[in-house]
């Protein structure tokens, strides 16, 4: 059920651009929805300024001048993240360009207009956290377990389930050595420090992998193809949903209480656009 990682390159890679006549390379794609309004009832208009308007052309910026001149401004935003995430000396390139798509998958996952959950989609959730509102506890628990900032995650590991992780700061889910999921400090819950690894076996949503079989070899030559890497060997997931847990996201319209973020995560479940998450399981039309 895996889909191919090439697909995601392409649909995900912002628009090639001129931004602040910096270079011809990566600009702020737009958003499925108008971010003057905001995008109901998560984020007000203000709040989504701060989050798309300023902070996403923020590290877009940074991100050009830090590759220009040099290899990754003819990279597609995919390479750029893969590329850097396995280089020791361009953490900066990692951190801007990892953090913007992180943000602006976290912001293509909602929408202003309610959604309902299909029974398709229930079915897929209910197969891996025995139901719908154990998945949105267990989601919201595992935000809540983040301290400091960071994204909680949806993700779909190598044996096709669906499992949660979180990543902190630009931590991502597409690579091994970046995926930033431990911190001394990361937890007042006592599961949540087990959730961070869903390979554990210790969290209450996430049962121990099975041993995978031998893949055959065309398999392995279309998981090579694609860019994907095995979710035992690397430790790599496949993305399916987030939510920031950046203190900007929340801070706004939220404050910095415990309870503001409750509310927030809340809300967030009332603006997922769950015909996306939908797509992004089953593979149709991709991110």
């Amino acid at each position: 059920m895996f889909r191919s990682a090439l697909r995601l390159k392409t649909l995900v890679r912002p628009a090639v651009a001129q931004v602040n006549s910096i270079a011809r390379l990566h600009a702020v794609p737009e958003l499925p929805y108008k971010f003057q309004e905001g995008v109901k009832p998560l984020l007000s208009a203000e709040a989504l300024k701060v989050v798309y308007g300023e902070h996403q052309t923020d590290l877009i910026n940074r991100l050009n001048r830090l590759i220009a001149g040099t290899p990754y401004e003819s990279k597609l935003y995919y390479e750029v993240i893969m590329d850097s995430a396995a280089s020791a000396t361009d953490a900066q390139i990692f951190n801007n360009a990892s953090q913007a798509w992180n943000n602006d998958f976290f912001l293509r996952s909602l929408t202003p207009n309610k959604k309902e959950m299909s029974e398709r989609l229930r079915k897929a959730l209910a197969d891996s956290f025995g139901n719908v509102e154990t998945f949105e506890q267990e989601f919201k628990a595992n935000a809540l377990g983040l301290f400091g900032s960071g994204w909680t995650w949806l993700v779909e590991d190598q044996n096709q389930r669906l499992v949660l992780l979180n990543t902190y700061n630009a931590g991502t889910p597409h690579h091994r050595r970046r995926q930033q999921r431990f911190d001394q400090t990361s937890t007042d819950l006592n599961f949540a420090k087990a959730a961070q690894d869903p390979r554990s076996g210790n969290s209450t949503f996430s049962a121990p992998l099975s041993t995978p079989s031998s893949s055959s070899s065309s398999s392995a030559s279309n998981a090579a193809a694609s860019g994907l890497r095995d979710g035992n060997a690397s430790g790599s997931y496949m993305p399916i949903l987030c939510v920031s847990m950046w203190e900007h996201a929340y801070l706004t319209d939220y404050g910095v209480t415990r309870t503001g973020r409750e509310k927030y995560l809340d809300n967030f479940f009332k603006t997922v656009d769950w015909d996306t998450v939908e797509a992004r399981i089953f593979r149709v039309g991709g991110f």
